[in-house]
């Protein structure tokens, strides 16, 4: 029975240790990982089929209307009036009356280019939209690996304290049994540890949460992992709003969207003053026994007469949809340029607080943990000035930590929102 149950063990040691092979956590770049959102993304995926479906819709602007053929005037039967024909086939149809006739509508006034050209502003259009869901989904997942590391980074902020408190519970413990620190000392330091733990367990918490969030834009290929990447120093962005302003003129993919639509507008408003001009029916017909003439042979026209309807009221919603588009690339200009100056505003205030802040100054409150500890741990310092230290050690980390993590923000929101990548 015990070998059964080694067996047992030692299997489960290996079924656990192969899962753990099978599933390990991925050590990724950042632009690893826009990589492979930009090859497995469904959005993505699924917007390149709009794509194909704009070359089909031009394809079939491009087509003729299909010519009409009608049968009529078939008898079934003669009566006795009937003239004695030629037969149609063997001794079949000498009393047999059949009228055929081809139709082929013609399209005047340009009507099927000016629609051609309508859907290639269409095609246009979807190729804008798609740029436009990369822009908006590259600045979301950004965002939240950005987010990502912030959390990675305080992870191992709190680790560290938890490793410190960790040893110096055990060692306290071992000072109060042998009754060289009181209860309460013990009780304190212990304390501590405990708070440190379960705010590292929530950190945690939210960065797998996060984690989650960033796989969900990786497809098939969104598995566990941690990005490489480390929030250092960043680098200052040189405030040049005016070119940043004509650069989002020329990039946003929003923008030229709504100048696509003026386009679209533009191309609509000359489909409807064609179709002031009716199209041309051109006929052919053959009668058998019908009129004066065995076997005739006949052509046609046919065209609608402009009399009443003039298509005015589609002319006319045309007319307005191209002033409403004015309007509202007036509006998309202003409110891109607005975005731009109060980003720069935040860029400039937030880089003089970081500029304020000693390149060096990170680097000696390191130091300074380690003496600080090394101090406690001699008894040169109560439990409450090294604990005051670790809360202010830990506070100042954090604040630096968070003022990094937003002016990377902000750079990205900038590319974000000029539509171009401004930090490389």
């Amino acid at each position: 029975m015990r070998k059964i149950r080694i067996a047992l063990l030692i299997l489960l040691g290996l079924n656990s240790r192969l899962s753990a092979q099978e599933m390990p956590e991925n050590r990724l770049q950042k632009s690893e990982i826009e990589q492979v959102f930009l090859t497995h993304n469904l959005a993505l995926m699924a917007q390149r089929f709009q794509l194909k479906q704009a070359d089909a819709a031009i394809l079939q602007a491009k087509l003729w209307p299909n010519p009409k053929i009608s049968i009529g005037e078939v008898n079934l039967w003669k009566n006795s009036s009937s003239e004695e024909m030629p037969a149609l086939i063997g001794n079949y149809g000498r009393y047999q009356q059949v009228a055929v006739e081809l139709e082929q509508t013609i399209e005047l006034a340009g009507k099927r280019k000016k629609r051609v050209q309508l859907q290639l502003l269409e095609k246009e259009n979807a190729q804008l939209q798609f740029e436009e869901l990369l822009r908006n989904l590259k600045y979301d997942l950004r965002s939240q690996c950005l987010e990502l590391q912030v959390l990675q980074e305080k992870e191992r902020l709190y680790a560290n304290q938890v490793g410190i408190f960790h040893q110096l519970t055990q060692s306290y413990r071992n000072q109060w049994k042998e009754g060289n620190v009181s209860e309460m000392d013990y009780l304190r330091i212990q304390s501590e540890s405990i708070a440190f733990g379960n705010k590292l367990n929530e950190i945690q918490q939210e960065r797998i949460e996060k984690m989650n969030d960033v796989a969900r834009y990786l497809g098939a290929k969104g598995k566990a992992f941690s990005i490489v990447d480390s929030i250092g120093n960043p680098a200052f962005i040189a405030n040049r709003q005016n070119e940043w302003k004509v650069m989002a003129l020329d990039n946003r993919g929003d923008y030229k969207i709504i100048h696509n639509e003026f386009k679209k507008g533009q191309a609509q408003l000359e489909i409807e003053k064609a179709e002031r001009v009716p199209n041309l029916d051109v006929s052919v017909n053959y009668d058998r026994g019908g009129n004066i003439m065995r076997d005739f042979i006949g052509l046609g026209l046919s065209l609608d007469l402009p009399l009443f309807n003039r298509n005015q009221g589609n002319i006319k919603i045309a007319k307005l949809e191209l002033e409403k588009n004015k309007v509202e690339i007036e509006q998309s200009r202003i409110d891109i340029e607005r975005e731009i100056d109060f980003l720069s505003a935040r860029l400039s205030n937030l880089e003089s607080s970081l500029k304020a802040t000693d390149n060096g100054f990170d680097g000696r409150l390191a130091i300074a943990l380690e003496r600080y500890v090394r101090n406690f741990q001699e008894r040169r310092l109560t439990i409450v000035e090294f604990i005051d230290f670790i809360n202010n050690y830990m506070e100042n980390k954090e604040s630096i930590l968070e003022r990094k993590a937003k002016y990377l923000q902000y750079g990205e929101e900038l590319s974000y929102l000029v539509g171009k990548d401004i930090i490389q």
